[in-house]
């Protein structure tokens, strides 16, 4: 008689933990990266107030919507940083305003920064127009953290700025006890300590290359 437990029988028969080997099997799967998902063609359709097939004629499927998509939304996210940076004033720290660009575009646009960045899609060089000139932009920026290896260091700058990102969309009910731009000039400040002009203001922050002390 049925009792609410689907399964109990064939579950136990023979000494079989079907539950472990259930928890065993998803744990395989999440070996891998999942992908985000894109809204499907369906679902866009009836938010343009179209049917579906009109969708096809410029989407085949649901790979060329991503790919759209994704690069629409890396052309978003490099037009803030750029953006940014060109409007930085004279005695802007260009690496707080570059990660604080990177961290308000994120938490802006929470979904497609997933699909951007915690998905498994490449992201090629030339998917956006211009992203190759900011990415150099970026490793020049990166050189106060290493002069001798801008590039790695911009990774770490990435990994800092995406660390930021991720913890804050994800675990949203914790009490950070900072903003995240408050996050990012502390973070800032630790990666440039050690640069070579290493000199401090009296209130303990690095001082940018020449400035009085």
């Amino acid at each position: 008689m049925f009792n609410g437990r689907v399964g109990t029988t064939a579950e136990t028969k023979g000494n079989r933990d079907l539950r472990a080997e259930l928890v065993a099997a998803a744990v395989a799967v999440l070996a891998q990266p999942q992908p985000v998902a894109v809204p499907s063609l369906r679902s866009i359709a009836k938010a343009c107030g179209v049917a579906p097939s009109a969708v096809y004629w410029h989407f085949p499927s649901e790979a060329d919507l991503r790919s759209a998509v994704l690069d629409a939304e890396y052309t978003s996210l490099i037009d803030a940083v750029e953006t940014a940076l060109d409007s930085a004033g004279a005695g802007a720290d260009t690496l707080v305003v570059a990660g604080d660009a990177y961290i308000a575009w994120a938490l802006g646009h929470p979904g497609a920064y997933q699909l951007l960045f915690e998905s498994g899609d490449e992201l090629p060089a030339g998917r956006a127009e211009h992203g190759p000139r900011l990415q150099r932009r970026i490793v020049e920026l990166a050189r106060r953290v290493d002069p001798d290896a801008p590039f790695p260091a911009a990774l770490l700058l990435w990994s800092v700025w995406h660390g930021v990102v991720s913890l804050r969309l994800h675990k949203d009910e914790w009490d950070w006890g900072m903003t995240a731009q408050e996050a990012n000039r502390r973070l800032m400040s630790a990666l440039t300590a050690g640069r070579p002009d290493g000199a401090r203001d009296t209130d303990g922050t690095p001082r940018r290359r020449g400035t009085a002390p």
